[in-house]
């Protein structure tokens, strides 16, 4: 193989006196070896890949240790794009190799590993490769851990080292020490800096929790390096047991001292618990009153009585926000709403907001993508809506708080006919007001009761009789009804974080109750319940499941209506439509991009073909609802190389079950707008049916959870599913009408694309 050139004098003189001096100040840790590489790199020589050999044992992942070296080398899209870098608008992205730079990394991981356990580390590179024809070289290092020190005794005595801190305890306290120190610290295994001063913190935190505020610990570390083992010393001083003398608030200026010290978990006179500090700091950032709250025991003598101090910032207390967007159901959409955080004092929050989903453009421009336009098989949506917002956060209690708000809506709700003879094509109006309890059992752990109570018009009686639905024997008139529902919901768990889990569980059981206290037509309970796991199977690899279980039980007058005898008469006919259209909100449904994937939203499962003037395609396809649902899902998700551990892929695999049971939700025959097939039934699919989807996507963590791109696959289509709304309507309402068999599917019906933020489940 051809050599190239030598690098230049000034390089050489370098490396080799860093090399003497790694050598002389790396004395039993193993000499430096494998300069022979050094000599044949030049100042253009550049890093075509950096590895890791493990000898006898890997404690510690490849990227771990990339972050403790300054040597680089390109990662996999910069692989890739060096690969390609021959078509036009690439140039190759080069690393340049410094061996300077490499001879300090060996010292860094040699430090990494002695402040990790690892006393004796033999670190090298005798394995790195230089090509001299493309002059670059593939940086290896070569590991041997050696032997881990391990922590052989642990102790921990008073401030002078001369007595157990047992034997300096109350009693009382006594006890929970040293059940604590059993149960909880884990002074066992290998011996790191940061192990010490964790425990150390440990012991001062249980002290600080149980009225110690002035409790202090020291730490040292006894080596035998002969035997690889430490013995650990914690000196603590507890001093005395403290009760809260005094709170001092400063910084508020609208907001009353009052308001604050309410909202603290603790009084004066109470024992002290760093704990309960801390919540207060949390609970006084739940107001949104302030922009900074920062809790602390100032300098003060070390007796039985603490004072803490509180130091906040107000943040605006008037704000007024607004946002604009596009959705693919309901088109542009605006919202706006004006807030006063102190509303008449007391830390009252006042919202008064206005949303307006459009549904414009009705049929959106051919010339944007398919995931940016609705779906020609879904009705689109409408909604418009003024409501006003009194919370109050105290009632009674620090964790228990209130709202109420009035609201008045019109939409046009996609279960229901449009209706031409009002604006937009609108057909239900609802007023009321919406009134919550949230009671907060611990952070991201509540549980609510809601009412809402709904005076609801659902406009019904103008839609024309046309050729594809001439019957007008089931035209019914307006619809005008009160919706009493109590809500019943709680969140309940144990996560490393319950905005981005990675592990623990998540339950979150709900219950709904309509008509049973107040004067309603709609009359139910509705049960459910979802238990989200998370589990770490390695440093690489996650996997998160869902099981979900709901069902709903109309009863009295409800369950009268939406269950038919057999043979019935039109005015039966009638009163079961009715029901169905007001329990369109409450029914179980699947489909979406938090459910089962695949499916567009509520599109999952039984439907019926129903012509729509708003859209081009001319119709569109109704979902049926289910009174069961049972479902599933399995997500595994894996890194995504050379994008670093924000990105990830993911798999999935979903499943649900619905079941109308014994309700009577397809619509019945002869109902204007429902387009019938060649023997008179609604065209449509069985409502109980079980569904699968499977698909994978890309996932990014942000503060606020992942964002979401999934691509999804249908394993078990219906017969509409793979059918466009528009085919079938056409086909069926042919002359002469074609049956649906003969309609041609489309395979890529089989996939759809969905966005998201948050979890998936």
């Amino acid at each position: 193989m051809a050599r190239s050139s030598v690098f230049s004098p000034a390089w050489r003189h370098a490396a080799v006196l860093l090399g003497v001096l790694l050598v002389g100040s790396g004395a039993g840790a193993g000499p430096t070896r494998a300069q022979a590489p050094l000599r044949y790199v030049n100042e253009r020589t550049t890093v075509q890949a950096l590895s890791f050999r493990f000898v006898d044992s890997q404690t510690f992942t490849t990227d771990r240790l990339r972050e403790q070296i300054a040597t680089d080398a390109p990662g996999f899209w910069g692989r890739l794009r060096n690969t390609f870098s021959f078509l036009p608008g690439l140039s190759e992205r080069q690393v340049l190799f410094s061996p300077v730079t490499l001879q300090k990394d060996v010292v860094r991981l040699r430090q990494f590993y002695r402040q990790n356990g690892f006393p004796t580390p033999d670190i090298d590179y005798p394995a790195s490769q230089l090509d001299s024809t493309h002059n670059r070289i593939h940086v290896i290092f070569r590991i041997r851990e050696g032997p881990s020190l391990n922590i052989r005794d642990t102790a921990f005595l008073n401030a002078d080292g001369t007595a157990p801190l047992a034997n300096t305890l109350a009693p009382a306290v006594r006890d929970d020490w040293m059940r604590y120190r059993r149960s909880t610290l884990q002074a066992q295994g290998r011996y790191t800096e940061f192990k010490r001063t964790q425990l150390a913190e440990q012991v001062q935190s249980w002290l600080r929790n149980r009225g110690f505020a002035f409790a202090q610990v020291q730490s040292k570390a006894a080596v035998d390096t002969a035997r690889y083992a430490a013995d650990l010393r914690f000196l603590v001083d507890a001093g005395p047991e403290t009760v809260v003398s005094a709170v001092d608030v400063e910084g508020n200026a609208a907001v009353d001292r009052s308001v604050i010290l309410r909202e603290l978990p603790f009084a004066v006179g109470d024992r002290f618990s760093a704990a309960a500090i801390t919540e207060g700091q949390r609970k006084l950032f739940d107001l949104n009153l302030f922009r900074v709250a920062l809790a602390d025991v100032p300098t003060q003598p070390r007796d039985s009585t603490v004072r803490i101090r509180y130091r906040v910032r107000e943040t605006n207390l008037r704000a007024l926000s607004g946002q604009i967007g596009y959705d693919t159901q309901s088109g542009a959409t605006a919202e706006g709403s004006w807030r006063h955080r102190n509303f008449y004092g007391d830390a009252r929050t006042f919202i008064a907001s206005v949303t307006a989903e459009t549904g414009l453009p009705e049929n959106p421009p051919a010339f944007l993508p398919g995931f940016l336009t609705r779906s020609s098989s879904q009705e689109l949506r409408r909604t418009f809506r003024a409501s006003v917002t009194l919370r109050q956060p105290y009632l009674f209690s620090e964790d228990l708080s209130g709202s109420l708000s009035p609201f008045a809506q019109e939409r046009l709700n996609p279960a229901l006919a449009p209706n031409p003879d009002r604006p937009l094509d609108l057909n239900e109006r609802q007023y009321g007001l919406n009134s919550s309890l949230v009671y907060d059992l611990l952070p991201y752990r509540t549980l609510s009761l809601r009412h809402s109570f709904a005076r609801t018009r659902q406009y019904l009686s103008t839609a024309p009789t046309t050729p594809v639905s001439p019957a007008p024997s089931l035209q019914t008139g307006d619809d005008l009804f009160n919706k009493s529902v109590f809500t019943l919901n709680g969140t309940f768990g144990d996560a490393d974080d319950f905005i981005n889990p990675s592990q623990g569980y998540i339950f979150r059981p709900t219950v709904q109750v309509g008509g049973y206290f107040f004067e309603s037509g709609v009359e139910f309970v509705e049960l459910g319940a979802e238990l989200s796991g998370y589990l770490p199977l390695s440093n690489y690899v996650e996997l998160a499941g869902r099981a979900f279980v709901g069902a709903l039980r109309p009863f009295d007058e409800s369950r009268d209506n939406l269950t038919l005898p057999p043979n019935p008469s039109d005015a039966a006919l009638q009163r079961n439509r009715v029901y169905q259209n007001r329990f369109s909100d409450y029914l179980l449904y699947a489909g979406g991009g938090s459910d089962v994937r695949g499916w567009s939203s509520r599109l999952a499962g039984g439907k019926v073909l129903r012509e729509s003037p708003l859209i081009d395609d001319g119709f569109v396809y109704r979902p049926l609802g289910a009174r069961t649902k049972i479902g599933a899902s399995l997500e595994a998700r894996f890194p995504l190389p050379g994008l670093g551990p924000s990105w990830r892929t993911a798999a999935f695999l979903d499943a649900a079950w619905l079941s109308p049971g014994e309700l009577d939700l397809t619509p019945p025959p002869g109902l204007s707008g429902v387009v019938p097939g060649p023997d008179g039934t609604p065209v449509g699919t069985e409502a109980s049916q079980l569904l699968i989807g499977t698909g994978a996507g890309l996932r990014y963590r942000t503060p606020f959870g992942f964002l979401r791109i999934d691509l999804a696959y249908k394993l078990t289509p219906d017969a509409l599913d793979l059918r466009s709304a528009g085919d079938v309507g056409r086909a069926v309402t042919n002359d002469p009408p074609r049956p649906l068999s003969e309609v041609d599917t489309r395979g890529l019906r089989r996939f759809r694309l969905h966005f998201g933020i948050g979890r998936s489940f």
